[in-house]
Formats: C-alpha cells, sequence, structure tokens
C-alpha cells in the first residue's frame, strides 16, 4: 500500500507512515506492575487541548525529587522497583503515564507530545531545588528534549537503554515496515512539520549539552537488541560528566527488574557527590 503511494501520492504516503510510527500498542498492565498503581498517589495534570496526564507519587512528600520516565509502548509500572527502591531511602518519586500510553485514551503520540508533557509535569510540581530523573528507552529522549528546554537544576540523570540519534530509530522502522526511500522522504518531511526540526539533527547528545546537571550515569547492556550499545558509547563519549555501566544479557525490558541496575541506578542518586 505504501509502495503504491509512493508513486500516485507520496506526501500522503509519508502521513500514512508516520501516523503508523506514532501508534502506540497499548499492553496490558503486567502483574507485576499493578503494585505501583495500587501503592501510590494518582493525581491529574492538566494539558492544554488535551488529556490530562495520569502522574503517580510515592516516598517522602518533603524528601528530595526524583522523576521517572517510561519508554515506547510501556507504562509508569514498569518503573516500579526504582520507585520503591528510591522510596525507601526517603525520596519523593513521581512518575506518569505519557501520552498514548496505559489508560489513556488517546491512541497516537510522538517525541514532541511526550516532551511537553512531562514539561508539563514539572512545572505543575515546579520544584524549588535540584531533582534527579531516572528515564528508559524513549523515555531517555523524552527527559532530553524536555530538560533542554527548561531552566531547572538537575542534580543526577540515570539513561536506561537510551537511544542517541533519532534517526536511526526511523530507519529501523523504515526496515520493518518496509517502504521505500521515497516514503522514508516524506517520513521526514512530517517529522519536521511535527517537531519544527530536521529528523537527522535529533539527537540526546546535543540536547543533553544545553542542560544543567551535576552528572549522568548511563546503563546499557552491551547485547540490547532494541537499541545498540553504540549509542550509550555515543553519549557517554561526547557529554561531560557521564559515566558508562555496561551490563550483558539482561535485555532491553529486563533490565528494569534487574537487581544490579537497580543497586547501580539508586546509588548513584544517593550518593553526596
Amino acid at each position: 500500500y505504501l509502495h503504491l503511494l509512493s508513486f500516485i501520492a507520496p506526501r500522503f504516503g509519508g502521513k500514512v507512515a508516520t501516523n503508523i510510527f506514532q501508534k502506540v500498542q497499548i499492553k496490558k498492565i503486567k502483574d507485576i506492575e499493578t503494585s505501583f498503581y495500587a501503592k501510590t498517589r494518582h493525581f491529574k495534570v492538566s494539558r492544554e487541548n488535551a488529556e490530562v496526564l495520569h502522574c503517580y507519587e510515592i516516598g517522602n512528600p518533603n524528601g528530595e525529587l526524583v522523576f521517572l520516565v517510561h519508554g515506547w509502548n510501556s507504562n509508569a509500572g514498569s518503573l516500579t522497583r526504582f520507585a520503591f527502591a528510591l522510596a525507601k531511602k526517603e525520596y519523593r518519586v513521581i512518575s506518569l503515564d505519557l501520552p498514548a500510553h496505559a489508560n489513556t485514551k488517546e491512541t497516537h503520540t510522538n517525541l514532541f507530545t511526550c516532551k511537553n508533557a512531562f514539561k508539563s509535569l514539572i512545572d505543575a510540581i515546579n520544584p524549588k531545588q535540584p531533582f534527579s530523573i531516572v528515564a528508559h528507552s524513549f523515555g531517555s529522549a523524552v527527559t532530553a528534549f524536555a530538560l533542554s528546554e527548561t531552566d531547572y537544576e538537575v542534580k543526577r540523570i540515570v539513561l536506561l537503554s537510551a537511544n542517541n540519534q533519532l534517526k536511526d530509530i526511523f530507519l529501523d522502522f523504515k526496515e520493518f515496515i518496509g517502504f521505500n526511500t521515497v516514503i522514508f522522504k516524506q517520513v521526514e518531511f512530517w517529522v519536521k512539520k511535527i517537531m519544527n526540526e530536521n529528523l537527522s539533527d535529533m539527537n540526546i547528545v546535543d540536547r543533553l549539552k544545553t542542560c544543567n546537571f551535576e552528572g549522568i550515569l548511563v546503563i546499557h547492556d552491551k547485547y540490547d537488541k532494541v537499541i545498540p550499545y553504540k549509542n550509550a558509547e555515543d553519549i557517554c563519549k561526547l557529554v561531560n560528566n557521564s559515566v558508562l555501566k555496561t551490563f550483558e544479557k539482561i535485555g532491553h525490558y529486563r533490565m528494569l527488574w534487574n537487581d544490579d541496575v537497580i543497586k547501580e541506578t539508586v546509588d548513584f542518586i544517593t550518593t553526596k557527590k
């Protein structure tokens, strides 16, 4: 279908492909994730001309703040173990279900919408002291792009299986769907229309360089099949005050339940400078 459109209506074909890319696969919340929703305080944050954000808080309400940002096709409960571990350390932990994820009515979203949603949450909390962030996969891009548009002072950032060049994700999508270069060029057109920026210029490194933070820990599986390990190497090579912690065979998603990953994350956030 897209191949046919590349001949008769390439611009429309690019729009169709972009729309497919933005479709979130709503997955049932796993039993292991439900405890997060049961034990956290649920609150909502309004967004202009959009569905409210569903947000969750646990821990010491007067403690040092940590935001959790989940990945694509996931939900706030995927970071359950990080939330509980930090709450035990008397941190104030706040997470959110990104637009079109979990129990929201929306079905499509993108980086532009999600980074604005995260900014809305931060602004609603309006932290007066430096805070930390733990982000997984797509959540890493959401974090970097959101922070680059704010003046908040950030303490520590932990990026779990982070991607750097966003164009690589779209190229993987192109290969997965199987559409041709003509359609891909039009996808780039629609991405620029959405983000007001060329896809080839969109990367995490450049955003992080503009952010005010104390340090970054990048955790990545050397054999990650979703986001190649090279992304982690590039981030740590090009961003100051960043440290790479390499694991093997803990997977892209399974890492979120790994004892050693939890410990490395908590130690990094809680250790005094």
